[in-house]
């Protein structure tokens, strides 16, 4: 008899654990979100302080390469309503002051 509760109570307490929700996780955004908007915008030609102007500072400005600027955007956890970012790793070089070439990855 004893056993027998010990095993009833043992199981119910082991099925306890599946009855709670899963803890809660906050959606954590990294990065520039740049919309469409932004991007449509983005031109050859364009000088560094304007790319600054209408993107933001980049993420990432390459040690070894400063012509070269990153933007980029991460999400963890992301809900349907979490913004989704046009360019979520978008590269930029620069010649001089100029912006030569745009990639889009």
């Amino acid at each position: 008899m004893k056993k027998s509760i010990l095993v009833i109570c043992a199981l119910f307490s082991l099925s306890a654990c599946s009855l709670f929700p899963p803890p809660y996780k906050a959606t954590v955004t990294q990065g520039n979100l740049i919309t469409k908007e932004q991007l449509s915008q983005l031109k050859v030609g364009m000088t560094q302080s304007q790319v600054i102007y209408l993107l933001g500072a980049p993420m990432v400005r390459d040690t070894f390469k400063p012509n070269e600027w990153h933007y980029l955007y991460t999400t963890k956890y992301a809900t349907p309503e979490t913004p989704k970012s046009a360019a979520p790793n978008l590269t930029l070089t620069f010649e001089g002051d100029k912006l030569t070439e745009i990639q889009n990855k």
